[in-house]
């Protein structure tokens, strides 16, 4: 171990150990090296013009390291290793060195400081913290409690609820609706669609409700979700415009729509555009609306779990429903 100078930064230690090392070993020597910035003053200082510099520890390290330099017999390299390839062939014994250096400790972190951390990035609801990082629902539940921006928001806050009929398997039959988001600007037109089995959501801001809109969304969500075998939207004159219509049979959908001037019919879709608007004032901070709006269908996706559901809609989404032992509602 080498005894340092109050005065030293992390380029002057480093500077210090090439500069000790290539003194004290008079054989020939090999030097590896994590610094970029060490191996190139090694490479470049023995024919190089050294000027005061107003770092008078780092002026005196070069004056040194020109010095045993130029007192050097035997051959010397002086070799830069990226930092990630630590352990792999000759960076391993610059590892073992930071390993001997290092006098920080790890401590484990208990499960209900780290849902804490995550739900103050995320913020996903009760059952998601529960799910991930395996707490109890009382601790899940203080955690969501004590987030001031949750708080106020994730009373009810839910996917999926409703009495409308349900797919018994993913992609059987999904809702599909359009909410306004303000906030969102000329993109304030959020195009929705919910897989009604696995709670899977899929959203796009769009500048209009027009069909060429709803054309553009619901290929989005076909090369997400998957293609579903029946959509329901309400009677709104662009889903059953006949440009909509022949989308949906080159796709193969059959198109049904709920009962005219009753919002009951699409009540999941519904539920879930509160939601979202939800997450929309969470993640305000973020200006960019399409990674607000990423971020949102992360969360719901993969890190909330909704009503009866035991995982993610994700989960129940892709081929895994052994783990979700939930049954469709009967009507």
């Amino acid at each position: 171990m080498l005894s340092v100078e109050e005065a030293n930064t992390l380029q002057t230690l480093e500077l210090f150990a090439v500069v000790w090392a290539i003194s004290h070993f008079r054989e020939p020597i090999n030097v590896v090296t994590d610094s970029l910035y060490v191996a190139g003053v090694v490479a470049r200082i023995e024919d190089a013009f050294i000027k005061e510099v107003r770092n008078q520890r780092l002026y005196q390290l070069l004056m040194q390291l020109n010095k045993a330099l130029h007192q050097r017999e035997q051959p010397y390299a002086v070799i830069h290793i990226q930092s990630h390839k630590w352990n792999i062939g000759l960076g391993e014994g610059n590892q073992r060195a930071d390993e001997l250096v290092s006098t920080a400790i790890t401590v484990p972190l208990p499960q209900h400081v780290l849902a804490r951390e995550a739900h103050s990035i995320f913020h996903q609801n009760t059952k998601g913290l529960q799910k991930e990082f395996h707490i109890s629902h009382a601790e899940a539940t203080a955690i969501v409690r004590s987030c001031p921006i949750c708080c106020h928001h994730n009373g009810s806050l839910g996917l999926g609820t409703g009495v409308n009929p349900r797919g018994v398997m993913a992609n059987e039959l999904w809702q599909t609706d359009v909410t306004h988001a303000n906030s969102f600007g000329r993109l304030k037109y959020v195009h929705v669609t919910i897989d009604t089995y696995s709670h899977y959501i899929w959203a796009t801001p769009q500048s209009g409700e027009r069909a060429i809109h709803v054309i553009k969304h619901l290929t989005s969500c076909f090369a997400v979700m998957g293609v579903c075998q029946q959509l329901k939207t309400d009677n709104g004159p662009v889903y059953v415009s006949s440009r909509v219509q022949t989308f949906l049979k080159q796709w193969g959908v059959k198109h049904v729509t709920g009962i005219p001037h009753n919002p009951r019919g699409q009540a999941i879709v519904e539920r879930a555009n509160g939601t979202l608007k939800t997450y929309i004032e969470k993640f305000s901070h973020i200006t960019d609306i399409q990674e607000r709006v990423a971020k949102m269908l992360f969360v719901l996706n993969y890190l909330c779990v909704f009503g009866s559901s035991k995982v993610p809609a994700v989960i129940t989404h892709f081929d895994r429903p052994s783990e979700n032992k939930t049954e469709p509602t009967e009507i």
